[in-house]
């Protein structure tokens, strides 16, 4: 094995940077044997990417709470959320827009709220005491939610007072842990194994993506159990997450005894909006003055809040400025539950075998199944192929390519949405012509003349459309007894039905204008009309559902007043007659009751045609692309939350910078460059790649990548100041 030795001094202090091959090879071979001994003997082997048997046998027990808690936490809200917007049109019928800007409203205040949990985990109050007074406040609202679901519980129509209400408390309560159960389980962790805690993070981070894979099953329960006399049951998709949420409350408290609790001493939020302003004040009263102090502007703080903790808020700036783009990357994110699920209710669904239908809410479980699926792919095989291209693909650039590809995806649904709005065929005529069809209620065909159709034989059932030349329309109907007349003026570019009924042994013959034109676009319902060839009134109901039709004899009913959600349902007239089908979204029904008391159905609008890729629609592919290109930025994250007073790094352009602050350099030629800034640029050798950066509680930073498929190690022993 190889090894590389510089040393630079400052008075009495020795810093070391040892450079570790594992396996033979080219690289540069320096320094004393004990550097190497020491290097190896750190763990590196475990470090730096070596086999571990049972990565998760060093954790605490409580970890096991803290993640069982979290998964279930996430089971809930992202169960809650996914058919937030379908209940909002669907039952509180809200427009499109309106259930858009409550989704939006609670998402931010789920964000907002964040804020309030933090102060208060920072204050006396503590994490512990944070999530489980914030946790009984969620499950309320979850129940509250389920609670006002179920039908005449708010009044009939059900009003949106009950929805408000949990809606608040469940921002509230999962605003108020966001920021603490992450952080709670790393203060479980023992300090300076960062090794563990970037375990800890991956399987925090899985539970996540595990418990959002509830975007499946709500949306199932919802759309296939009927409920209360309802098509859809709403109480029991938001009683589910209301369950779960009260589990997750049982597993924190489960796990009281194995905690370690740490009470703040002082409010690390409060105390840095004070220094920021303290700061501020005294810099407008200098450049007042005339003084033009050199230095940060942080600086003239650092005396009555400490150089540490100036130091951090320093790195703060930085990281804030990382993020700054990524609010314009989350509101775009959101939208799969607001709008890209709307746009997915005017899609045709498919199904999925013994599943049943892919239902639209479903449509944000399909980007986390990606994600998930996606994941193995980028590490295993895109990134190391850009890494062996030579091409550097920093978080950074993640970040960039992935908010880019976000614009990409969000083109892409507006080609998909044009699709959907052209998908929309019904029938019609041309100018200077009309289209005439008939609905033979009679069990006996029905002969008709006329010098516009000609002669022609109408069997039972509802026929098809003919053409014939706008004006004036005359019929003759027989069908054995004596012959029925009917004159009436067809408009151009109009559609006409011709319900022909049996009264008393005399034909009669109804002339219906079809409006398919108003009521004919993509949709999340079907619509119907009813003609009764009975000389009774005759009621039409759906089961299950509310739709209810009243025709009286010889009429037929509107489109407006036979608005039904897709789905199966049986629908049975009053007189006794009853058919079973299946409703299309955007599709236009005739619904006739023959003199054998038999339902005849004509579909007269194919509805919607559009149908989503499966498991997704096609912008989904784009929108996947993005979201792991910039799942770098939760590394960031993690790496952030992981700041300890000075211990920290910078990684920019395949060097890691640490600064040392003034000092003798030596041993330039130890393959990095010190500057006369004091920092330290550690360069990588050709085709390097750092694989991850580990900062330990005695002030070690080592460094791990690979090398022409040889690990090495970076060791720097010292304090590294946090750069950004």
């Amino acid at each position: 094995s190889g090894r590389f030795r510089g040393s630079m001094r400052r008075g009495r202090a020795e810093e070391e940077i040892s450079l570790v091959e594992r396996e033979d090879g080219d690289l540069p071979v320096k320094g004393s044997e004990g550097s190497r001994r020491s290097a190896e003997s750190e763990g590196s082997a475990t470090l730096c990417g070596g086999r571990v048997k049972n990565p998760f046998a060093r954790f605490p027990a409580s970890i096991g709470f803290i993640t069982g808690t979290e998964l279930c936490e996430r089971f809930s809200y992202y169960g809650m959320r996914a058919i937030l917007v379908v209940y909002f049109t669907r039952w509180l019928q809200f427009s499109d827009d309106q259930a858009t800007v409550m989704f939006h409203v609670f998402v931010l205040l789920s964000y907002v709220t964040a804020v309030i949990g933090g102060a208060c985990a920072d204050s006396s109050l503590g994490k512990y005491r944070t999530i489980l007074y914030f946790g009984i406040v969620y499950a309320l609202g979850n129940v509250v939610m389920s609670g006002t679901a179920i039908p005449g519980a708010t009044g009939t129509p059900p009003s949106s007072w009950g929805c408000v209400i949990g809606l608040l408390l469940i921002a509230l309560g999962t605003g108020g842990i966001k920021p603490c159960v992450s952080s709670f389980g790393a203060d479980q962790l023992p300090a300076g194994d960062e090794s563990l805690v970037r375990t800890y993070f991956a399987l925090f981070y899985f539970m996540i993506n595990a418990g959002s894979l509830s975007m499946i099953i709500t949306p199932k329960l919802r759309a296939d159990v009927a409920c209360f006399g309802q098509n859809e049951c709403y109480p029991l998709a938001f009683g589910l997450p209301a369950v779960l949420m009260t589990v997750a409350l049982l597993v924190f408290v489960a796990g009281r005894a194995r905690y370690l609790i740490r009470i703040p001493s002082r409010n690390v939020i409060v105390e840095t909006i004070r220094a920021i302003y303290d700061a501020c004040a005294l810099r407008f009263r200098r450049w007042r003055n005339g003084e033009h102090p050199e230095g940060d502007w942080l600086d003239a703080v650092a005396d009555k809040y400490g150089h540490e903790f100036v130091a951090d808020i320093k790195a703060l700036k930085s990281v804030v400025v990382v993020f700054l783009p990524t609010p314009l990357f989350w509101t775009l994110y959101d939208q799969q539950g607001s709008r890209w699920t709307l746009q997915a209710e005017k899609m045709k669904m498919f199904g999925m075998g013994a599943i049943g239908d892919f239902q639209p809410d479903m449509m944000q479980a399909a980007n986390t199944v990606l994600v998930l699926m996606m994941i193995p792919f980028f590490q295993r095989v895109v990134y190391p192929a850009v890494a062996a291209c030579g091409i550097n693909f920093t978080p950074l650039r993640r970040m960039t390519v992935g908010m880019v590809l976000c614009g990409v995806a969000f083109v892409v649904s507006g080609f998909v949405q044009l699709m959907i709005d052209d998908g929309v065929h019904m029938p019609g005529a041309a100018p200077g012509l009309s289209q005439i069809r008939f609905a033979n209620t009679l069990t006996v065909p029905v002969n008709v003349t006329s010098s516009m159709i000609g002669a022609l034989t109408v069997p039972q059932g509802i026929s098809s459309y003919t053409t014939v030349s706008s004006g004036l329309i005359n019929c003759t109907f027989t069908f054995g007894g004596a012959p029925v007349s009917l004159s009436q003026t067809a408009a151009s570019t109009a559609l006409y039905t011709v319900y022909l009924a049996q009264v008393a042994g005399v034909l009669q013959a109804v002339w219906s204008p079809d409006v398919f034109s108003s009521f004919a676009e993509p949709s999340n319902k079907g619509r119907l009309q009813f003609f009764n060839s009975l000389n009774e009134t005759v009621a039409l109901t759906s089961s299950p559902g509310d739709l209810s039709l009243t025709a009286g004899a010889l009429s037929v009913t509107s489109f407006s007043d036979g608005e039904i959600l897709s789905g199966d349902y049986t629908f049975r007239a009053s007189s006794g007659a009853a058919i079973d089908m299946h409703v299309v979204g955007g599709a236009l029904y005739t619904l006739a009751l023959d003199e054998n008391n038999r339902i005849q159905v004509a579909q007269d609008v194919a509805g919607n045609q559009v149908v989503p890729s499966c498991p997704g629609p096609p912008h989904h592919v784009p929108w996947c692309l993005a979201l792991m290109a910039g799942v770098c930025a939760l590394a960031v994250a993690a790496v952030c939350d992981r700041l300890r007073g000075r211990d920290s790094l910078l990684y920019h352009r395949s060097r890691i910078f640490v600064q040392r602050g003034a000092r003798e350099h030596e041993g330039r030629d130890a393959g990095g460059v010190a500057d006369d800034d004091g920092i330290w640029k550690c360069n990588c050798y050709p085709g390097c790649r750092v694989d991850r950066v580990l900062v330990a509680g005695d002030g070690v930073l080592r460094v791990c990548g690979h090398a022409r498929r040889r690990h090495f190690s970076l060791r720097a022993v010292g304090p590294p100041l946090c750069l950004f």
